[in-house]
């Protein structure tokens, strides 16, 4: 009988208690990866960035700082595009009343023009508060992929830059458990400020 009383401890009891024991004192804490804290060194090939030891910051007129940036490029339209933007109205459904977040769209005018985004307009919301489409001529354009956000010529991915504009992180939007980990990463940043 003594047997089967210590099984059923041991069964039932010892994980409720490791259970309420975590709870308790443990502490859920989750980080979120600032990129590039000693310089981008040589990780890139791209010549116009800074190349010092320090914590790289994105100085870009086009990204102020005091707020959370998710910043997309897009450089032609087509079924991709349509991907992405779907993707990209989850995060606005998400954040739109936030005003410490903003969404950025940046079109390459020489590929694709802002009335081009304005068709999808009829299935996709986008609301002006939160989501900023700004067309840009190539040079512009290729200077904040480039030189401003550190992304490769075949990078496609999405940015989050935070209020210090220090890069946070990168995610491929087109897998949908890219932008839900953009939105779970975003919603713990956004809780620490």
């Amino acid at each position: 009988m003594n047997k089967k009383i210590i099984l059923l401890f041991l069964v039932i009891a010892l994980p409720a208690l490791i259970f309420l024991f975590l709870k308790a004192f443990g502490n859920n804490e989750f980080t979120i990866p600032v990129y590039y804290e000693q310089g981008l060194g040589d990780s890139l090939a791209t010549p116009c960035l800074d190349r010092s030891l320090e914590q790289y910051v994105v100085e870009n007129p086009g990204l102020p700082l005091g707020s959370f940036k998710i910043v997309h490029f897009e450089r032609m339209d087509g079924p991709v595009l349509k991907t992405r933007l779907e993707e990209l109205e989850r995060l606005q459904d998400v954040f739109y009343d936030n005003p410490d977040i903003k969404l950025l769209t940046h079109l390459n005018g020489a590929s694709i023009k802002q009335q081009d985004i304005s068709d999808y307009d009829k299935r996709i919301q986008f609301l002006d508060q939160f989501w900023k489409i700004n067309e840009m001529d190539s040079s512009t354009w290729a200077d904040l992929k480039y030189c401003g956000v550190a992304m490769s010529s075949l990078d496609n991915r999405v940015v989050l830059v935070d209020e210090l504009n220090r890069i946070r992180g990168y995610y491929n939007i087109l897998e949908r458990e890219e932008t839900d980990r953009l939105i779970l990463e975003l919603r713990i940043l956004n809780s620490k400020r």
